[in-house]
């Protein structure tokens, strides 16, 4: 499996539920903004893990580290609270993955291999296992978020960089997340580092009150060959 395409899909699904995943038990000594700028940054997760389900359009674009064009990518997302996550890309080596708590599997279908990797739900990345199995819990956790305005297509946007423990401190990761004027739901997020940056736009949110489990399965034709999935080849 293609190790490079695997990790960009990977990230474009995961980068909604970044906000909240990425907080961790930060110091409890905190002011009085910062508590409230927790609870707007909150108030734009939580109606996503008390919905049914959550489906949205995504464009991600992850910076050249060399210089070049950036890459460009496109797909959709589809989220149960307590069930799964789905992400399929479109395009050039598209991929569809699946983290299924009923199905107790982790999924990677890679269309231009015409195969399935799979593995134990046990080996998906463990704060993604911990929001399906408690997103009440996961959301409450302090972001320690502070208020910033970035330009994001030419125009400022003001949104909140969260500093949870797990997020810049421990792995000089940059993590801000800001919400579409409109609906208040998030639209960006961004992740830096010393050698690349991620801008994931979520487009088209749709907040359904009652999930379609039938949006969490694979792409793939009846048939298609399974092989063992080493979650680690999607971080290389």
């Amino acid at each position: 499996m293609r190790a490079h395409a695997g990790r960009s899909a990977w990230t474009a699904g995961c980068a909604l539920l970044m906000a909240a995943l990425l907080a961790g038990a930060a110091p409890s000594a905190r002011t009085a903004p910062e508590e409230s700028a927790d609870e707007e940054a909150r108030a734009m997760i939580r109606p996503l893990l008390a919905a049914g389900e959550v489906m949205s359009s995504v464009t991600l674009e992850r910076s050249d580290p060399f210089g070049g064009a950036p890459d460009r990518e496109t797909g959709k997302l589809w989220f149960i609270p307590g069930r799964g996550l789905r992400y399929r890309s479109t395009g050039k080596g598209a991929q569809d993955i699946l983290v299924d708590r009923e199905q107790k599997s982790f999924f990677v279908y890679n269309e231009a291999e015409g195969k399935i990797y799979r593995a134990p739900f046990e080996r998906a990345p463990a704060r993604i296992r911990s929001l399906l199995i408690d997103p009440e819990e996961t959301v409450n956790r302090e972001l320690r978020a502070v208020r910033e305005v970035r330009t994001i297509a030419g125009r400022p946007r003001g949104g909140y960089r969260v500093r949870g423990a797990g997020a810049a401190e421990s792995t000089g990761v940059s993590v801000w997340i800001a919400a579409d004027p409109a609906s208040k739901l998030p639209r960006w997020i961004a992740f830096a580092s010393d050698a690349e940056s991620l801008l994931v736009e979520l487009k088209d949110m749709t907040v359904r009150k009652t999930p379609r489990p039938s949006d969490l399965t694979l792409s793939a034709p009846k048939g298609t060959p399974e092989e063992p999935l080493d979650p680690r080849e999607l971080l290389r």
